[in-house]
């Protein structure tokens, strides 16, 4: 279950990660194998008395219109059982019959003590622990914030629905090394809760750009061993990555370079011409990379 407003988004905007951090919560399973049920549980406007269904339904289609404007919808769909107001229950958050009613909408057999509820308001956290849910607080660590940056909040939440390490975990840890860090998770080793995690990644590495003289390096993956620092709840500490080997990263070199002998890279924005397997691409960190687009130059 989550909060919208100053969770997900602020004013109008989409905090960073977040349709990421959705679209991997949403692949997560459950012990038994069922996907993770995602709900948006939010306080919205109350219809004026007396509130029949029409007006509650007129309110529910305005929620919506804010939910599509943020590009945000399609990750609870659909609507009638993905999402729950206030307006739908009668009463605000943290009580627990707008929790109970979620559930209901969702069809699930299920209990508050099943559910994790995500928000950043420190009030409705403590309450709904009262009420036996796990709880995520979006918040600096250092004001007691389980987590600020909801590229990590896959993983944490993993770690409340996995005793062990499992798919869900691997998935959490992927998209944290991706966002935060710049590496692709290749392979891990199993590992238990709060213990290190060694893995296998591939790491961004600077070569000389192929399409031409001065204009900077452009950036290749190389595989490189990494070891993740982890607490208990499942936020990294740190990430230590071994340096590429010398001998990789020469190699790299040289297939770029044969890559654009063969006129096998396309330049930025463009499409890929005939032969053409690679294009440079820039990242949001602004650095130039060289992503293949496929396998086949035909």
């Amino acid at each position: 279950m989550l909060d919208l407003g100053d969770t997900l988004v602020h004013e109008n905007t989409v905090f960073p990660h977040v349709r990421e951090a959705l679209e991997t919560l949403r692949n997560f399973k459950t012990a038994d194998g069922s996907p993770l049920a995602l709900a948006l549980v939010s306080d919205f406007l109350m219809p004026d008395p007396p509130a029949t269904a029409a007006k509650i339904e007129n309110l529910f289609k305005q929620y919506i219109n804010i939910l599509d404007q943020l590009n945000l919808g399609e990750f609870f769909k659909p609507f009638k059982r993905h999402i729950t107001l206030s307006t739908h229950a009668g009463v605000n958050k943290p009580d627990r019959r707008i929790f109970e009613l979620a559930i209901t909408r969702l069809g699930l057999d299920a209990k508050l003590s099943d559910c994790i509820f995500i928000t950043e308001n420190a009030e409705h956290i403590a309450a709904c622990k009262k009420l036996g849910m796990a709880t995520l607080w979006f918040a600096p660590e250092a004001n007691g914030g389980d987590f600020d940056d909801w590229s990590e909040a896959p993983l944490l939440v993993s770690q409340i629905l996995e005793s062990e390490d499992g798919p869900n975990f691997e998935s959490g840890l992927k998209l944290a090394l991706s966002s935060k860090y710049g590496m692709e998770l290749l392979s891990m080793e199993k590992k238990k809760q709060g213990a290190k995690v060694r893995a296998r990644a591939q790491k961004w590495q600077a070569v000389p750009n192929p399409k031409g003289k001065n204009k900077g390096d452009v950036h290749v993956p190389i595989p490189v061993d990494v070891e993740v620092d982890m607490n208990k709840k499942g936020r990294i500490r740190s990430v230590k990555g071994d340096d590429p080997d010398p001998e990789a990263v020469a190699d790299a070199a040289s297939f770029v370079e044969t890559l654009e002998a063969n006129k096998q890279v396309a330049d930025e924005g463009k499409d890929l011409g005939p032969g053409e397997t690679h294009r440079i691409e820039t990242d949001e960190k602004g650095q130039k990379r060289l992503v293949r687009k496929r396998f086949s130059a035909i």
